[in-house]
């Protein structure tokens, strides 16, 4: 009976995040009268990043890095998803998703103080996290050091409920402003050519799959899949975001969260002017799985070439080395993408841009009877994010990441990719179902080398016209071995207009 109060007060956290943060948002909705798609206002947007370090049983210390994307809803709250790694120590390998909710004052010019609570799941390396769960109560002053950037100080609690770890601590603190920009009426309308990038500026998606050949390895000892998110310029510089986790191979359980920056030409822009070769260097967290990355923070340098076989399309391959910066990792990696413009109204190629229905779905799921690597099988619940962009009114892309945070699978996470087929939006109650792929390790799962699909129906309910809650239900079935899971669901959803084609 504890247990199970211990698991209805987790869900009770989490689902009271998901609900403020749905009537937060739900408040400065705009009326999407019409077919044409012209720019609504952006919302407002606070990029943090954050580093302090953490005590650990024993007197252990782990450097954590944090990244939080908040949206402004009014009245000095901001919410939106958080990820917190470890990036120093020997926890490499330790990541935690989920929500943080802010309030900000400005208490003299120049000067902001914002109160803020983390709730999300995760785990690795062995980390005594427990379930999963994590909290993150904070206080952080800020000082504006530019137009758009403040440096602060913060001093924070970063509590596992059920595990071991329990630490206050003072960290650096770096915010920048920004906007995201969405575009009013329906899918398929008509975008104004005026309306610049929209969403959060990313103009491609690539779905990537890697191999890493470790050094002194007789054999390929990892397979990776993942996504990347790029904004690329007219001089051939680009930057992105990216994440992958194994899905193959020795090393299920390992995942990746990556900055990148590039550079390519085109080497015979008469010849040949979709072809292009170029570098890229990333950096960021890495680990789990048994991959020796020490602390957690690892490097890539690549060789790229790519080529656009139509309009809004391009494949492309990469070849380098990845290592740690205070692990023994060391290896070859070879990549192959295939990359889909999101605003092909803005590559000088495609028009006239249209407007493409994009949805950001907060979700908390509950797995029964999932297999663990002892033989015994016991449920697990996750928080998780989806994002999903239409291709028409009815079917859709999705990319969903999910974490644990009860049911003693700390450390379990899972990437995936699909489509969905769904009712047409507008109307007060929808349909939908979702067939997926990708990877899934860690937290003592039983995943049978990562690769598994899941597949979901749900029902949604029109709280106001542009965001929904959902309840769902489903299986998750490892791509070799064990039977399928059964899953249920609790999701509330954002639609915004991008810029598409």
């Amino acid at each position: 009976m504890t247990r199970r109060l211990r698991r209805l007060r987790r869900a009770a956290v989490l689902a009271g995040t998901l609900l403020a943060a749905g009537v937060a948002q739900a408040e400065p909705e705009a009326s999407d009268e019409g077919g044409r798609g012209d720019a609504d206002a952006p919302i407002q947007t606070l990029t943090l990043l954050g580093y302090e370090r953490v005590r650990l049983p024993q007197g252990e210390r782990m450097g954590l890095v944090g990244g939080s994307l908040l949206f402004n809803a009014g009245a000095g709250w901001a919410f939106g998803p958080a990820v917190y790694g470890a990036a120093t120590g020997q926890r490499g390998g330790l990541f935690v998703a989920g929500v943080e909710v802010q309030h900000r004052w400005q208490f003299s010019p120049g000067w902001t103080l914002a109160t803020g609570l983390y709730a999300g799941g995760g785990g690795g390396a062995s980390a005594p996290v427990g379930s999963g769960l994590m909290l993150r109560p904070a206080l952080t002053v800020m000082k504006d050091i530019g137009p758009a950037l403040q440096l602060g100080i913060s001093a924070s609690a970063v509590n596992f409920p059920s595990g071991e770890i329990k630490s206050g601590q003072l960290g650096l603190a770096l915010a920048w402003r920004g906007g995201f920009t969405h575009l009013a009426g329906e899918h398929g309308g008509a975008a104004s050519t005026s309306s610049g990038i929209t969403g959060l500026g990313f103009d491609r998606m690539a779905l990537t799959a890697t191999t890493y050949r470790f050094d002194g390895a007789p054999r390929p000892a990892a397979g990776l899949a993942g996504a990347r998110a790029e904004r690329r310029f007219a001089n051939g510089w680009s930057w992105g975001l990216e994440s992958a986790a194994a899905a193959r191979g020795d090393a299920a359980g390992y995942m990746e969260i990556l900055g990148t920056v590039g550079a390519s030409f085109a080497p015979w822009p008469e010849l040949l002017p979709t072809w292009r070769v170029g570098a890229r260097v990333a950096g960021g967290l890495g680990g789990g799985g048994a991959v020796p990355t020490g602390g957690g923070l690892i490097g890539k340098a690549t060789g790229t070439m790519e080529w656009s076989p139509a309009p809004g399309w391009t494949i492309g391959g990469e070849y380098g080395r990845i290592r740690a910066a205070h692990g023994d990792l060391r290896a070859r990696q070879a990549q192959l993408w295939l990359g889909i413009d999101l605003e092909p109204g803005h590559d000088g190629r495609t028009m006239p841009p249209r407007v493409v229905r994009t949805e950001w779905v907060a979700v908390l799921q509950h797995q029964a009877r999932v297999l663990r690597q002892d033989g015994s099988r016991q449920s697990l619940d996750t928080i998780g994010l989806k994002l999903n962009r239409y291709v028409d009114d009815f079917v859709y892309v999705s990319g969903q990441a999910h974490s644990a945070y009860a049911g003693h699978a700390g450390a379990y996470s899972t990437g995936l990719i699909g489509a969905g087929i769904a009712s047409r939006p507008g109307t007060p109650v929808r349909v939908g179902i979702e067939a997926l792929a990708g990877a899934a390790g860690g937290g003592g799962v039983a995943t049978a080398g990562g690769a598994i699909l899941q597949g979901v129906l749900w029902a949604g309910w029109a709280a106001t016209p542009r965001s929904e809650w959902r309840l769902g239900a489903g299986a998750m079935q490892p791509l070799r071995g064990s039977k399928a899971t059964p899953l249920v669901e609790l999701a509330w959803s954002r639609a915004f207009g991008m810029s598409g084609w």
